[in-house]
């Protein structure tokens, strides 16, 4: 063995090292507790893939997409229970209308009710791409992407619209977003924005980061951006949803 080969070997060994000290650490109940509140189709898979990518954060995804019978406490319980000494943040995502099979409003009152619960509250600028994503994912069913897949749908994926169901959805989700604005208020909230993820996602993730107390890392991901392409080609009748929305609120979605 070489003087670069040992190097490497005795580096890739304290890394190792410290990763297991870390890991072996006593289980504890100081950290930071957390949820990324969202709807759908906003990026939560690619910021749940970036906060996963760093050493000291663990996030879970829907735990309270439906509830099955269980209850809020006890669900709740399980997620924020002790954790493993190197993580420093544990939380999870949920979005404006979930469980999907409760409408009794308990586990809200359940998370406004912890106290020191950090909210990374995520939301799209563009609410005219979350529908576009939400209808098609809901076609094809294909809700992530990876780098590696060679899978490509081209112009198959095209969707259509009615101005209605559209304005529906535009005043929907800027009902969720005040409303989730309003539910935390009185706890930390951090607003974030999809857009600001993708081009480049370093510094929002460095607000993030900040946000739950744990130093910065680089974030990484092997998830990739589904619906890239330009709004008239991802909706058929583009041309004559952006003439109908002309000088509305909704205007600037339809901005290419």
């Amino acid at each position: 063995m070489n003087l670069s080969e040992k190097s490497m070997s005795n580096e890739n060994s304290a890394s190792t090292m410290q990763r297991v000290t870390a890991e072996s650490k006593p289980k504890h109940s100081d950290f930071r507790r957390f949820i990324v509140l969202t709807r759908s189709r906003t990026g939560s898979n690619m910021l749940l893939s970036f906060l996963n990518s760093h050493p000291n954060i663990y996030s879970e995804g829907e735990v309270f997409n439906r509830l099955n019978g269980r209850a809020c406490k006890d669900v709740l319980s399980r997620v924020f229970a002790d954790q493993p000494g190197h993580i420093k943040a544990k939380g999870f995502k949920i979005f404006y209308y979930h469980p999907l099979d409760d409408d009794s409003g308990q586990i809200w009152a359940e998370l406004k009710a912890l106290q020191n619960l950090h909210v990374i509250h995520l939301k799209r600028r563009n609410i005219f791409r979350t529908v576009i994503s939400r209808k098609i994912a809901g076609y094809h069913d294909v809700w992530v992407a990876r780098s590696a897949d060679g899978h490509d749908r081209g112009q198959s994926k095209a969707v259509s619209f009615t101005k209605k169901e559209l304005g529906r959805w535009f005043k929907q989700t800027r009902e969720w977003e005040a409303w989730g604005e309003q539910q935390f208020s009185s706890h930390p909230l951090l607003s974030i924005e999809y857009e600001d993820l993708v081009h480049p996602p370093e510094d929002t993730f460095r607000k993030v980061t900040d946000f739950l107390g744990v130093q910065y890392a680089p974030p990484k991901t092997t998830l990739k951006r589904q619906n890239p392409e330009k709004l008239s080609e991802l909706v058929t009748n583009y041309s004559e949803l952006k003439d109908a929305f002309a000088g509305t609120e909704w205007q600037e979605f339809f901005e290419e």
